[in-house]
């Protein structure tokens, strides 16, 4: 682990051959001077103008941060620290900056104090954050005693702006699932599966009635296997009720229709909500991308309450299959609530990422964009942009990422600048894995 997280720190701990190079730099312009029969006076005015032009054509200094607080076997919690930047040729660095236990207390000037601790350690500038990202919780939150509160005092003082706050992407989805209050369904269906397969004997039993097909384990720390449960549950439900009654351990859910119309609704369900948890962890998307994403399942959740409400189960395929084998009513009410609560569940989780939805839009299609709306030292930029047929084509034909950096630094400095900005923003939103 020590030396995963040595080498994943190179990144950011360059200082003694930062300095090197400086010095290297030091010794061209003096022989750039002294072949041009300048005073060596004139050094230090070159110095100056190096230090302005760093301070202003320097983006790669900007970074983001996030956030990851878990608990070990062992009781102790464990803090991870990603860091995200972007160089002067756009490419993203993001790594693993530091981690930490914290024994005792978990408040946030605990928390901050290592935060504190690695910036302090790799000689990073907290005016240069732009943005921390946390899983929101009261620790991380809180008003003024809060990690976020902390940083954001610690930036401030050191003479930049307060940073963007954001959510991590992937934990407030998986916090809105969460939500769904399905213990009606989902103790019985785990109490069963724990009867099955924490013995040995009724496990291979089992396992010889059905063939290689086994029940999945539970975890609740994972929602995606919240759902493989459910749908193997009720793709086997028909033999498990034999097993059992064989094992005088009757299940009496399992002759209940309207029970089992929750069921296999929570099937289709938590199928669509791990679908989507699956493109948010897909590799080298854009945060515009992940809006994306959760915007669309806030419609699908509109589109399925409107097609349930007339029982149509186009998207519901467990759902369409149980109608098929029984005269009970499917609880379209039952249904209806549960979505409209996911749906203002999701809503408020990601209020934050809807705050800054203009940004999102001019940074991902910045040809649609309303000049009007634009900041003064942008409008002549987009005008510009926009009235270019060849810079219109190549953004047709390129990734975001390639049109950004074919655009002309001179021409567009102001726009390059908030996409170096923006793409500081990008994956910290969804905290990435160490590697």
């Amino acid at each position: 682990m020590k030396r995963r997280l040595k080498s994943q720190q190179s990144s950011f701990t360059k200082l003694k051959t930062e300095q090197e190079a400086a010095t290297r730099a030091s010794f061209r312009v003096a022989l750039e001077i002294a072949k041009r029969g300048k005073p060596f006076t004139d050094g230090e005015m070159i110095k100056e103008c190096i230090i302005a032009v760093a301070e202003e054509m320097g983006p790669e200094k900007w970074f983001s941060l996030a956030l990851d607080e878990s608990t070990d076997v062992s009781d102790t919690a464990q803090m991870l620290l990603y860091i995200r930047g972007v160089d002067k040729s756009y490419e993203v660095h993001e790594e693993l900056l530091h981690m930490y236990s914290i024994h005792g207390t978990t408040t946030g000037r605990d928390i901050f104090k290592g935060v504190e601790m690695a910036i302090n350690q790799k000689n990073l500038r907290w005016k240069n954050l732009k943005s921390i990202t946390t899983d929101g919780g009261k620790n991380m939150s809180g008003k003024d005693k809060g990690v976020v509160a902390l940083v954001s005092k610690a930036v401030e003082n050191d003479g930049g702006s307060k940073p963007l706050v954001l959510h991590c992407i992937i934990h407030q989805q998986s916090l809105c699932g969460k939500c769904l209050d399905m213990s009606e369904v989902l103790k019985p269906v785990i109490s069963t599966v724990n009867f099955i397969t924490s013995f040995g004997l009724n496990h291979q039993q089992f396992i010889e009635e059905i063939g290689e097909n086994d029940l999945p384990y539970h975890t609740a720390v994972r929602w995606l296997s919240c759902g493989k449960v459910l749908q193997r549950f009720f793709e086997l439900r028909a033999v498990i009720e034999i097993f059992l009654n064989e094992k005088h351990r009757p299940l009496t859910e399992l002759q209940n229709n309207a029970w089992l119309w929750k069921l296999a609704f929570y099937v289709d369900l938590t199928k669509h909500v791990n679908e989507l948890n699956l493109r948010l962890q897909g590799e080298n998307q854009h945060l515009p991308d992940l809006y994306t994403n959760i915007k669309s399942f806030r419609k699908k959740l509109i589109l399925f309450q409107s097609q349930l409400r007339s029982k149509c189960f186009s998207h519901f395929k467990t759902s369409e299959i149980f109608s098929h084998t029984t005269e009970t009513e499917f609880p379209i009410d039952f249904a209806i609530e549960t979505l409209s609560d996911l749906k203002i569940n999701f809503d408020t989780s990601f209020s934050d990422f809807d705050a800054i939805v203009n940004q999102i839009k001019i940074f991902q299609n910045p040809f649609d964009t309303d000049i009007e709306i634009l900041a003064l030292e942008l409008q002549m930029e987009m005008i510009d942009l926009q009235c270019s047929d060849i810079i219109k084509n190549k953004y047709q034909n390129s990734s975001l990422l390639e049109f950004y950096k074919s655009l002309p630094l001179t021409q567009f400095d102001n726009l390059l600048v908030g996409c170096f900005l923006f793409l500081v923003l990008l994956i910290c939103a969804r905290r990435p894995s160490p590697k």
